[in-house]
């Protein structure tokens, strides 16, 4: 069967609002990728001004990369551009601001699930001191490399490198003109575009637009001819490229 690749506009999509179980209050999802292979989510979640989570945890480790706004983790507040990363069993609450609202992309390493914690003894015996990981996008070097069959050179950030599925999260720079090889992937993965257009097998895909290989799926992409990319690329287990 020919693998393939999956084109989703977030910019297309119609919200799906639903209530938090515990207070009723209303926040929006979007929901990009359920990858069957290892469980992987993405989902684009807006919170609305004022709108908090009860204290919780997950039975996965997951991150909310910052859209738009601020969100405020555990009463400490993060930008635009910040991954929180939440290791599985990370006792948190988290949102927008009062006054505010915010957009984060939710990036789980496995099947999604979430546990209320009712009162302050279910807190205290969930709490296991586990801390949520922050990568600052403005605060981390590029990581600049050679494209191994043209020589060009990109740029790369990474978020997040998970220990246990080796599903990765990073910031990407392709400059204007930079394109890949024809390759394939021993791993689903994909590209969020933040700026400029990924090109993609030959089409054009801009900001908002989630672009999904299946694994093994024949690929060439990289950024148009006039116009950098950044973009977040997300893998579901660990990564490593063979050209074609």
């Amino acid at each position: 069967m020919e693998k393939k690749q999956q084109i989703i506009d977030c910019r297309r999509m119609d919200w799906k609002y639903r209530p938090t179980s515990t207070t009723g209050k209303l926040f929006g999802q979007k929901v990009l990728i359920e990858d069957p292979d290892m469980e992987v989510s993405i989902v684009r979640n807006h919170y609305p001004a004022g709108f908090t989570t009860i204290t919780h945890t997950h039975p996965c480790g997951h991150g909310l990369y910052i859209l738009e706004g601020q969100m405020q983790v555990n009463g400490k507040i993060y930008g635009k551009d910040t991954l929180i990363w939440f290791p599985e069993g990370c006792v948190a609450e988290h949102g927008a601001l009062e006054h505010e609202s915010a957009d984060a992309l939710l990036i789980s390493n496995k099947k999604f699930d979430i546990h209320y914690l009712k009162d302050e003894e279910e807190q205290k015996k969930a709490d296991q001191g586990i801390q949520p990981i922050v990568s600052d996008v403005g605060r981390i070097p590029w990581f600049y490399r050679m494209a191994s069959t043209s020589g060009k050179i990109f740029g790369k950030k990474q978020l997040h490198l998970d220990e246990e599925t080796g599903m990765q999260i990073n910031y990407m720079r392709y400059p204007a003109g930079f394109t890949t090889e024809t390759h394939i992937h021993p791993a689903a993965h994909g590209f969020f575009v933040l700026e400029g257009q990924l090109k993609s097998n030959g089409e054009y895909f801009g900001p908002e637009t989630m672009v999904w290989y299946e694994e093994g799926c024949e690929a060439e992409h990289g950024a148009s001819a006039h116009e950098d990319l950044i973009c977040l690329q997300i893998s579901n287990k660990k990564f490593g490229i063979q050209y074609i």
